[in-house]
């Protein structure tokens, strides 16, 4: 039976793969002369969606929050700032900066600490979490695809061609890639 680590530290894993996916995609989509630059991006937003920058920021503070409040990683936590993004770089190393977190949380102490309640500020507020597990699995991955998909969903509107393929590819693996190439055929 699955653990909890192994169902949500990989998962979390995939979701930065596929935000640095996106990222790497959409680099190539400017530098091949679509008409919007990397500045001009992070600043994108739709109807009342918070800019683009702000995508990963929010992403990153609800993966980060609980391993630095319940002590759970060894590595150092990345700095977190919409304001420090200049380039899809900086917010391509901040995804593999997150994932070199998740890598160093143990797999023991991630499932011993399921049941821990950490408080964590929220919106100027203080969230007080009665156990890591319901907000990992019923708050933390929901808004972690949540921001994804923003991001994914404000390139698109932007231009970008960004296929499907971008967004899941990070979850194939090469067995299942191997599986759908015949279907490419």
């Amino acid at each position: 039976m699955a653990s909890f680590y192994d169902t949500t530290i990989p998962q979390l894993r995939k979701i930065n793969d596929a935000a640095i996916n996106i990222l790497t995609v959409a680099q190539t989509e400017i530098a091949n002369g679509l008409a919007i630059t990397e500045s001009e991006m992070l600043d994108a937003s739709f109807s009342k969606m918070l800019p683009f920058r702000m995508q990963p920021t929010l992403l990153a503070t609800f993966e980060m929050a609980p391993i630095t409040k319940l002590n759970l990683s060894s590595a150092d936590i990345p700095r977190i700032d919409s304001a420090s993004f200049t380039s899809f770089d900086s917010v391509i190393e901040l995804h593999k900066a997150l994932n070199a977190v998740l890598d160093s949380v143990s797999r023991d102490a991630w499932n011993e600490a399921a049941d821990k309640g950490f408080a964590v500020g929220m919106g100027g507020k203080t969230l007080n979490v009665t156990a890591l597990k319901d907000y990992v699995e019923g708050f933390m991955v929901p808004h972690c695809w949540f921001h994804l998909n923003a991001m994914y969903m404000l390139l698109r509107s932007k231009g970008f061609m960004l296929g499907k393929g971008v967004f899941v590819g990070a979850w194939m693996s090469e067995t299942l890639k191997n599986d759908f190439a015949a279907m490419r055929e």
